[in-house]
């Protein structure tokens, strides 16, 4: 059997035994790390504390006024007939809207004035308004939205705390001015395109006005009512020529064939068979009772008078939504709310000295002691390996 068996036992053994050799490199030059470790955490102490300036944060929140008035509020509140396909008119979300807040925010538009405002050029020391806007919106500008409660938080970091203070101010009075803009000249086209439309319909209106009152010049006024009355005196006809025959057939009975009242009954039955004779097939519009395409008149007619009702009900509907295009276009009140303004900030955001001081010290410890380790366990054997080989 083997005596010396290889297993977890020897494997523990082994790492314990590094282990104990990499503490004792690190105990035998503890007084290089320590040195070296408290130089380095000495030299970040300076800088946190004297070179790097510290950086201050300013913050404004506003909250999205949400479209609940004008010509959406017209459409959302139900107040006006639902004629459909009109939702996207009616305004998006809260989340749009705070979405668009943030566009403007970190337009170059907007940053650009603020730049030029603050000569922050001069003060980050850019020669380039490109780098100047991304490293405005990379490391000064902070927006933060919450979308549950509609509202934007516009935060400036800056070295100087009453600068921050009024660059966020400018910044959100910037927002409030682009986004009036904005609203005003969507206003606009709104009411252009609505104005058009209003235009549109009252011609069409007054084209099926025209249609229905040269239809009616030529059947009547009522063609539908005519044509009830007519079907009334036809049927009327019909009825008493039926019963104008019975009294004939009795009286043929009765009397010879010769007869004069027979004559005058047969005569008479035929003036009515003639007269109903030309309601059914006349085609003389001047005549009051005719029935002939009678269907086509009606039909024709209904459709005229349906088609004039349909233009004046989209007339009536868009009108007020014309008229209250119109005052939203003169309008220009403040369209975005604040609900806190910026302050002077009284404590610095950044740097986090004591964080980075205690990080420097850290990390060179890892570093220094991790290098002395390989320097003994690997560099300085070689080194001595390769010594001997030159002997």
């Amino acid at each position: 059997m083997d005596k010396n068996p290889v297993g977890p036992d020897t494997s523990m053994n082994t790492g314990s035994t590094l282990l104990v050799r990499y503490i004792n490199i690190i105990l035998d030059h503890k007084k290089l790390i320590s040195i070296t470790v408290l130089s380095i955490g000495l030299l970040t102490a300076f800088l946190v504390y004297f070179v790097i300036k510290p950086v201050f944060y300013s913050s404004a929140v506003v909250k999205a006024a949400g479209k609940t008035s004008g010509i959406s509020g017209l459409l959302s509140t139900g107040s006006l007939p639902d004629i459909g396909g009109l939702d996207e008119i009616s305004g998006g979300s809260v989340a749009k809207e705070l979405a668009l807040y943030n566009q403007i925010l970190v337009s170059r538009r907007c940053l650009e004035e603020a730049v030029k405002k603050f000569n922050l050029m001069e003060v980050y020391d850019q020669k380039y308004m490109q780098d100047m806007l991304k490293d405005f919106r990379e490391n000064i500008l902070d927006v933060t939205k919450d979308n549950k409660s509609g509202t934007m938080e516009i935060g400036v970091f800056d070295t100087s705390p009453e600068r921050a203070r009024d660059i966020a101010a400018y910044l959100v009075e910037q927002l409030n001015k682009i986004n009036t803009e904005l609203n005003v000249l969507n206003a606009k086209n709104n009411r252009e395109f609505i104005e058009s439309r209003y235009n549109s319909i009252k011609d069409e209106l007054k084209q099926a006005e025209d249609s229905l009152k040269l239809y009616q010049d030529s059947y009547g006024i009522a063609p539908d009512i005519v044509a009830k009355s007519v079907v009334q005196t036809a049927v009327q006809m019909e009825a008493e020529i039926k019963s104008e025959e019975v009294k004939l057939e009795i009286l043929k009975k009765m009397l010879s064939g010769d007869q004069s009242e027979v004559k005058m009954q047969e005569n008479k039955i035929a003036a009515l068979r003639n007269e109903l004779a030309k309601v059914k097939n006349t085609d003389d519009n001047e005549n009051f009772l005719n029935l002939k395409n009678t269907p086509f008149k009606v039909l024709n007619y209904l459709r005229l008078q349906r088609n004039v009702e349909i233009k004046n009900k989209l007339l009536v509907y868009i009108l007020p939504i014309f008229e209250q295009a119109k005052i939203e276009e003169k309008k220009e009140m403040p369209s975005v709310l604040v609900l806190d303004q910026p302050e002077v900030p009284e404590l610095k955001k950044k740097p986090k000295r004591l964080m980075l001081i205690g990080l420097s010290i850290i990390i060179s410890f890892v570093l220094l002691s991790a290098g002395l380790i390989i320097y003994e366990t690997s560099v300085k054997q070689l080194l001595h390996t390769l010594k001997n080989r030159n002997e």
